[in-house]
């Protein structure tokens, strides 16, 4: 897979993944609002060399640095605690997972 960090594109029908993405929307960074993606290796279609290609441990980099100043938040214990925030060995599991997944 390749991972890109893309932002959604405007159209008509308002904004949408853009097409070259196979696997979006995940982990927005409010400062930029640029977010991640999945795609196949090898694509048969143009992807723009403005979006910016990561490695899995760039990924983890990435969002890592979010957390830093934006905190990823996970459910409380139980149903009622309010969201806690992730450690940053939580965050790096949960790329770490996203990744293994696809």
């Amino acid at each position: 897979m390749i991972y890109l960090e893309y932002l959604l594109d405007a159209g008509a029908g308002g904004m949408r993944c853009p097409s070259w993405v196979d696997d979006g929307g995940y982990w927005v960074n409010p400062a930029d609002f640029t977010m991640i993606g999945a795609t196949r290796n090898n694509p048969e279609f143009h992807i723009p060399s403005t979006v910016h290609r990561l490695t899995a441990a760039e990924l983890e980099t990435r969002q890592v640095a979010i957390h830093n100043v934006t905190p990823m938040m996970k459910d409380g214990a139980t149903p009622a605690d309010a969201m806690v925030e992730m450690t940053e060995a939580e965050v790096r599991t949960a790329i770490q997972n996203w990744v293994a997944d696809r």
